[in-house]
């Protein structure tokens, strides 16, 4: 089981591929680059471990929470997390497994910014939002 430290830790490696990511995906040149699929499909694993842990961990804890604004918070937790699978693996299949040829790269680099500030603002819910609520209710 991983701890809220090794999340944040996690949050902050996400944040910095992110970073990186936005970058490298903006350049025309390297859209069919095979080893820009390579990165976006390991940090599209990443994404999903790390959702999976904080489903088996924080949200497991928040669900069954007596307090309804605590449980609501779980849900939305636990919604915005399949939304992200759901969209990034999409993202993944279409641009990374797509026919080369047919890549259009306005479309790429709109579609990758979409992902990019999906899981940026799930990262900044989870620090400003959902980290702190489990630092106040289950650690003390």
């Amino acid at each position: 089981m991983y701890t809220l430290d090794e999340l944040k830790k996690q949050n902050t490696e996400i944040s910095d591929l992110i970073n990186i990511l936005q970058v490298i995906t903006k350049e025309k040149s390297l859209i069919n680059n095979p080893y820009v699929c390579e990165l976006v499909e390991r940090f599209n694993e990443k994404v999903w471990m790390h959702l999976v842990f904080e489903e088996n961990t924080i949200y497991a804890e928040l669900a069954k929470h007596h307090n309804p604004d605590i449980s609501s918070i779980a849900q939305n937790f636990h919604e915005t997390a399949k939304n992200i699978k759901k969209r990034f693996t999409h993202y993944v299949k279409l641009w990374c497994h797509a026919i080369k040829e047919t890549k259009d790269h306005a479309a790429f680099v709109t579609e990758s910014n979409a992902i990019f500030e999906l899981i940026k603002e799930r990262v900044r819910y989870e620090s400003e939002e959902v980290f702190p609520l489990v630092e106040k209710h289950f650690n003390s």
